[in-house]
């Protein structure tokens, strides 16, 4: 079937992509799971994508993560097919953290390049996340003190690669801020459209 152009009185709203940075352990997953649930009780059309790595964490698939370029693939993917279907994405797994993750020396600069023009192409909105509660190692191949020096490395590759966040505290407390934000961002776009 034709994908139907829209007319110029059609109010059309491109799709808002909230991404969840933060180290493992920082309530992404939770975070993003409360988030999605306030925005649908409120009426907002909104989906949650979840981690496709965190699938394969749970498979105890180890081999997975030598392959960055497959995990953005799939991640892509579960953000693609709701593309034009709802108005805001939740995701504990922003495409960006393939390049920042990667340590295969083929895949370079090149995939680099291609993940962030990827994820550019998006209205994003982009969060970290910082943990405020005990570090659960449950379902996670780091120790907490790997987790600390991940969440420091990845604030300077988000600040090297130019994208910008609002710091969030991962309770309840910060959460509530967050769906306040974008709410707020959801009506701005409206009022701009």
């Amino acid at each position: 079937m034709a994908k139907r152009a829209s007319t110029k009185t059609e109010r059309v709203m491109k799709m808002l992509i909230v991404n969840l940075y933060g180290a493992p352990g920082a309530g992404k997953s939770t975070g993003a799971a409360y988030v999605f649930s306030q925005l649908k009780m409120r009426g907002i059309n909104a989906e949650l994508v979840t981690e496709f790595a965190k699938d394969k964490v749970w498979e105890e698939s180890k081999a997975v993560f030598q392959n960055q370029a497959y995990i953005f693939g799939k991640q892509y993917f579960r953000i693609s097919r709701v593309q034009d279907k709802v108005d805001v994405v939740i995701t504990d797994s922003p495409i960006l953290l393939s390049p920042f993750y990667a340590n295969d020396p083929v895949l370079g600069e090149e995939f680099d390049r291609l993940v962030t023009k990827v994820s550019e192409s998006y209205d994003s909105m982009n969060v970290f996340i910082n943990r405020t509660k005990p570090y659960n190692g449950a379902g996670r191949f780091q120790t907490e003190a790997e987790s600390d020096a991940l969440s420091r490395d990845l604030h300077e590759f988000l600040v090297g690669h130019g994208v910008a966040c609002r710091h969030y505290s991962g309770d309840i407390e910060g959460y509530d801020v967050l769906v306040t934000d974008i709410l707020s961002k959801l009506n701005s776009k409206k009022t701009e459209g």
